[in-house]
């Protein structure tokens, strides 16, 4: 009589396991196809364009995430805070959501373009990655929008659009020979715009439409008192604390000199994508846990949070240290030296594992409303990250630049890691 228990026990955990790495299986397939394109289109751009203008490139992949994460802190957060006990957002938050996102993404083309033509990029070239950004941060809106609504499969097929669509533009310019920074900018501003399809033409153009007239900004106004302010107080100082090399760096010491900079963050371009894109399908499920009660079931997800993160930052160092130690010529040319790339990539690695602990925790306060509280940590920590890195980029160079990051985002774990500890106690 006591068998079947037992074994029913262990069958158990085996579902719920099963169940969990599906879901990760399912939400990193679309990530990991992105992040794969990036990685592939990236290096042809490396090695084909002279270091300045790979630095312009990879100075729009630094300005566009973030532009990407505006959005979502300011969109994203208020329509799963409004899901009811069904999972269905309030129509009227959601109608003034895709108001927002018409004026934000205008901002988003408007902010990359600027910052582009401040750098002497080209201004078609600027021209062309500002709409790229407007586009990308759409897609990213309607994205975390799906999956607030359980609809991961919809953001990973427009994920997956996107990565043959880079994948395609790459082969383009490969056949007719023509690998250069207009081009490629043109055709990645096509590939995020096909990558829009999968969310509908109804939400894309009716329901945008119609929310120009039902959107009311107003009603935003209190939503951005209460709840997003700090949200997107916490991307903006995050971002600081995160990337103040790539603005130090690219703005004092010029594109080229971010170059090598940004060839440590290709290599850990996998991780990085993954680390900006589970915090968007974790946060709705760890926000009904908590409505729930069910803290047993949080911090399961937390975990398993946790361990994803680390299989994908370990497969990247992996991937790192073959391409560097076996194929190095991939990856270096005569103006990148191989002890600075070893260098670079090391210092980026541990920079992601400390990530990769703070990530699940901070994805926890948001979860928990704790957006005060964590606009704090970031104007603390970003403070720190500033100081370090202008420091060590005047005494040591662009290269060591990198440490100030890295004390940032130690910072940002421990105070992080208190903070849960708090919220936990008191909500035992």
């Amino acid at each position: 009589m006591t068998i079947a228990p037992a074994i029913a026990q262990p069958a158990a955990r085996m579902d719920k396991f099963l169940a969990a790495t599906g879901r990760y299986a399912l939400s990193a397939s679309g990530p990991v196809a992105t992040s794969g394109a990036h990685f592939l289109i990236s290096l042809v751009f490396m090695r084909n364009m002279f270091a300045a203008q790979f630095g312009l490139f990879s100075f729009v992949m630094v300005i566009a995430p973030f532009c990407m994460s505006m959005i979502a802190a300011a969109l994203s957060l208020p329509i799963t805070r409004s899901l009811d006990a069904a999972g269905r957002p309030d129509p009227q938050i959601v109608a003034t959501s895709l108001k927002m996102n018409i004026l934000l993404c205008a901002v988003a083309a408007l902010l990359v373009f600027a910052a582009l033509m401040a750098v002497d990029a080209p201004m078609r070239v600027a021209a062309m990655m500002g709409l790229y950004s407007a586009a990308m941060s759409c897609r990213w809106f309607l994205r975390c929008f799906a999956n607030a609504q359980g609809q991961v499969k919809r953001a990973v097929v427009s994920d997956w659009i996107y990565a043959i669509g880079l994948l395609a533009s790459l082969g383009f310019m490969e056949a007719i020979h023509h690998i250069h920074l207009t081009t490629g900018a043109t055709l990645m501003l096509l590939s995020a715009l096909a990558a829009l399809a999968p969310f509908g033409l109804k939400l894309l153009l009716r329901d945008h439409l119609a929310a120009l007239r039902d959107g009311r900004l107003r009603d935003y106004g209190a939503t951005f008192k209460s709840l997003t302010r700090w949200s997107l107080l916490g991307v903006i100082l995050t971002e600081v604390t995160v990337n103040a090399h790539a603005y130090l760096v690219t703005f004092l010491s010029g594109p080229g000199a971010f170059a090598l900079l940004a060839l440590g963050q290709l290599l850990m371009r996998p991780i990085s994508l993954v680390q900006g894109t589970l915090p968007d399908i974790e946060r709705p499920v760890m926000t009904r846990h908590i409505k729930a009660g069910d803290m047993p079931a949080l911090g399961r997800v937390t975990g398993e949070f946790r361990w994803a993160l680390l299989a994908v930052w370990l497969g990247t160092v992996l991937l790192a240290a073959v391409l560097l130690l076996w194929f190095p010529g991939l990856l270096l040319r005569d103006h990148y030296g191989a002890r600075d790339v070893i260098v670079v990539t090391a210092i980026s690695a541990v920079i992601m594992l400390a990530r990769n602990f703070r990530a699940p925790l901070g994805t926890l306060l948001q979860a928990a409303g704790e957006f005060k509280a964590l606009a704090h940590i970031s104007g603390y920590t970003s403070l720190v990250s500033i100081l370090a890195t202008l420091a060590l980029l005047l005494a040591l160079g662009p290269i060591y630049s990198l440490g100030g990051i890295l004390l940032g985002e130690l910072v940002t774990w421990y105070r992080c890691h208190r903070l849960v500890a708090q919220w936990r106690a008191s909500h035992a």
